[in-house]
């Protein structure tokens, strides 16, 4: 290279080295705001329980059927195709049963026995004390009838408050009529002795509806055997021939 060629490249070097350079500014990035936290999920919706299965309706138990006559509980529920009939009570009492004249169960009380459907039987109890009672019963097809006994109880007198009451009534009753009809009702569910019915007849006016009120007494009397005193209590023979006629019928 000749002398005035390398020192104009030489001085074109140093001019350029002279010059500042231009640093490339770059922009300053800005910050992005952070992110917006992301929504939580959707709780999820409650599940409603399964469905009960409906209910079937159970059919509700029969009910005993309880008919009480003459002192004698008899009680009839089903018993699972079965035809029954027990005696439960009292205990120790001896009980046959007859269908007709046959013999189909003897023993004590508690007993049973298979019975014929909608068949009679006819039940003998002897009780401890020596009384006897006599009952015929009904067997119901697949019923366990069950068959309390009572010993019978002999009828008692109407005690004096009772009686007493019952006098009072009548001597407040206007007219014999009323009288006759208030001793009806009274005598349908009670027993009275013979002092006790002459009391009740001597309420009574007319000798006509003395007279009429035998009839309604005389079956309530307990002690018979002193009826006869009801003559003393009417006036004409006449009326004492025809109290006896009726005490004796």
């Amino acid at each position: 290279m000749s002398l005035p060629r390398a020192l104009c490249a030489a001085l074109l070097f140093a001019l350029v080295a002279a010059c500042p350079r231009q640093t490339e500014v770059k922009p300053t990035p800005q910050e992005e705001p952070p992110p917006e936290p992301a929504p939580p999920p959707p709780k999820p919706k409650p599940q409603k329980p399964p469905a009960k299965p409906p209910k079937v309706a159970q059919p509700a138990p029969e009910p005993p059927v309880v008919i009480v006559e003459d002192g004698i509980r008899l009680e009839y529920r089903p018993h699972a195709g079965r035809t029954v009939v027990e005696v439960t009570e009292p205990e120790g009492t001896q009980v046959q049963a007859f269908d007709g004249s046959a013999l189909v169960a003897d023993d004590t009380v508690p007993l049973a026995f298979d019975a014929q459907p909608d068949h009679y039987y006819r039940l003998v109890a002897r009780f401890p004390s020596g009384s006897v009672r006599d009952k015929k019963v009904q067997a119901r097809a697949g019923r366990l009838l069950s068959v309390r006994l009572q010993e019978a109880k002999e009828p008692q007198a109407m005690n004096d408050k009772d009686f007493r009451a019952l006098r009072t009534e009548l001597e407040h009753e206007r007219g014999d009529t009323a009288k006759l009809a208030l001793l009806r009702t009274a005598t349908a569910n009670s027993y009275f002795t013979t002092v006790q019915a002459a009391s009740l007849i001597d309420r009574l006016v007319y000798r006509e509806d003395k007279l009429a009120a035998i009839p309604i007494l005389k079956d309530r009397i307990l002690d018979r055997e002193n009826a006869w005193q009801l003559y003393q209590h009417f006036t004409y023979r006449e009326d004492k021939i025809k109290v006896q006629e009726m005490l004796e019928r």
